[in-house]
């Protein structure tokens, strides 16, 4: 997985093109499932991370569902959790502060080729 930036897109919207190569700030293995994570740094201290990993989301969707219809007045402890041992792929980027700046706003753009 290649990860590049900072650039800004020559055309917007759905058909943009990225500059393959040009500015490339690192790449790193996909890690399978059953490993333990691949990650890659750069010089600028930028760490990535890309791969397979269970789906960090929680929700009791069977009891979600009862409070809806009125036959619940809550969720229970312990619960059930509607998506335990599904995945999800992760493509994470860690950037320093310092190479962020004033900036409130950070863009990510991810496509499968």
């Amino acid at each position: 997985m290649y990860f590049f930036g900072p650039v800004a897109p020559v055309i917007t919207g759905q058909h943009s093109i990225i500059y393959e190569m040009a500015f490339i700030l690192g790449q790193v293995a996909i890690t399978s499932y059953v490993f333990n994570a691949f990650t890659a740094s750069n010089s600028k201290g930028i760490k990535m991370f890309v791969g397979p990993r269970e789906n960090p989301f929680f929700m009791d969707f069977a009891r979600y569902r009862e409070i809806l219809a009125g036959d619940a007045a809550g969720f229970e402890n312990p619960r059930a959790d509607t998506f335990a041992g599904f995945n999800v792929l992760a493509a994470a980027i860690e950037v320093p502060k310092s190479l962020v700046g004033s900036s409130v706003t950070i863009a990510t753009w991810v496509e499968q080729k």
